[in-house]
């Protein structure tokens, strides 16, 4: 082909794609009109159906706690029906002020400061039961209960060592036999720590706490021969361990 005939085909073919590019549609520049912002009534609406979706949770949730847990339904209510009283009093002693007309006048600040309070208040209350009062309520049954069967017993015990000082908990390792105190499956390992019965006992007779730092102070050697009174039993599947509450011992 020649080459006049070559240019006028890529002559013709430029001009195409010109034509192709000047007919095509052209996007419009973004505006802000393409990404309204939400109107006032809208933000509304949106509140409102939020509201409602919370409100068919929280009957789900009445007739979940009310009929399928009514045994402890109905003797916790009574309980949280006091609590919220007491909230509303809280509420209302602290979250107004005494207006320049001799009445009560609500403060923002004020309400704010309190509700904040009730807040971590009902946080914090569940969490210091969980973990303090009802673990410390267990042991003090546990204890209590116990002290009935205490034992006697005369072993060689090593030196104790405090494995948690937060809860002045002491371990010391003993055996019956001085010719096997090697470890392994001939020791048994003992535990000493405070002891709410035993303290108020004290504190009755004595006019003193119990404190197992005293008990632990009667092992002062690598090996001691033992006399002592003890309660429970070594089970390692469920970490439980016989607890020393008196000791009297003399270095070997």
């Amino acid at each position: 082909m020649p080459k006049s005939d070559d240019n006028d085909l890529l002559k013709r073919a430029q001009d195409a794609l010109k034509k192709e590019h000047r007919s095509a549609p052209k996007e419009d520049p973004p505006t802000d009109k393409d990404d309204p912002q939400p109107s006032i009534m809208e933000s509304i609406a949106w509140l409102q159906r939020m509201l409602g979706r919370w409100r068919k949770i929280a009957a789900v949730l009445s007739v979940m706690w009310n009929d399928w847990a009514q045994p402890v339904a109905e003797r916790l209510n009574p309980v949280f029906q006091r609590i919220w009283d007491w909230y509303k009093i809280i509420f209302a002693r602290f979250g107004y002020v005494d207006g320049a007309n001799g009445g009560r006048v609500f403060s923002q600040r004020r309400a704010a400061v309190v509700v904040a309070g009730l807040a971590a208040l009902t946080i914090a209350a569940p969490l210091f039961t969980i973990r303090v009062i009802i673990p410390e309520t267990f042991q003090a049954i546990y204890d209590g209960t116990m002290l009935f069967s205490l034992e006697n017993d005369t072993l060689y015990l090593g030196r104790p060592d405090l494995v948690d000082p937060d809860r002045e908990l002491y371990q010391v390792m003993g055996c019956r036999d001085i010719s096997q105190c090697d470890g392994g499956e001939n020791t048994i390992y003992y535990r000493l720590r405070p002891n709410l019965i035993l303290n108020v006992k004290y504190w009755f007779t004595l006019f003193e706490p119990y404190d197992p730092a005293e008990i632990a102070g009667a092992m002062v050697s690598e090996l001691n021969e033992c006399s002592i009174q003890y309660y429970g039993r070594r089970v390692k599947a469920l970490r439980w361990y016989p607890y020393i509450i008196n000791a009297t011992c003399r270095p070997v």
